[in-house]
């Protein structure tokens, strides 16, 4: 999907139909990406403190096809593949950039910028603007301009994050 609109869009309706099916099961709706291939892939990343179980997964895979049959969002077949976001976990929204300032995160932006693939920290998230720290130097990137962002976790972060805590410990140097 190379048209970030149409791209925005069809992930909003995604992401409408998806949220209200993962949370009567507990869990939140983490990310929709779709994956081209042989056969399109729709994946649903959904997670909840503790980390979302294989059950989760299944019940809402079954509770959320029947909504994306009625609906008919996406033109043409797909497999629905519903799954945790694991370590590398996406970041789509406004909140998800907020939730994780302080840390790491690999960012693929739009366009054909010199620089379309950075490893930064986040540092702040305010009115559509993501700031980051690229190598010592801070940037500032609309959030309609990032086509893909994951964070980059130690396995102690991500640890922290499977137990409903920030994945910088407080006080301690990211």
């Amino acid at each position: 999907m190379s048209d970030p609109v149409t791209s925005r869009r069809l992930h909003s309706a995604l992401r409408a139909l998806g949220e209200p099916v993962a949370e009567r099961f507990g869990c939140e709706l983490v990310a929709i990406e779709i994956l081209g291939g042989a056969r399109t892939v729709l994946r649903v990343s959904v997670d909840r403190p503790g980390g979302a179980t294989i059950e989760d997964c299944t019940r809402i895979s079954r509770a959320l096809s029947p909504v994306l049959d009625q609906a008919d969002p996406m033109a043409g077949a797909y497999d629905l593949e519903v799954s945790t976001p694991g370590i590398e976990r996406p970041l789509q929204r406004e909140a998800d950039f907020v939730r994780f300032v302080g840390c790491e995160a690999r960012i693929k932006l739009y366009g054909s910028d010199g620089r379309r693939r950075i490893k930064a920290r986040l540092v702040a998230v305010e009115a559509g603007q993501v700031r980051v720290n690229v190598e010592g130097e801070e940037r500032t990137y609309a959030l309609a301009d990032i086509e893909r962002a994951n964070l980059v976790l130690t396995l102690e972060q991500y640890a922290r994050l499977g137990q409903g805590l920030h994945p910088i410990a407080e006080g301690a140097e990211p």
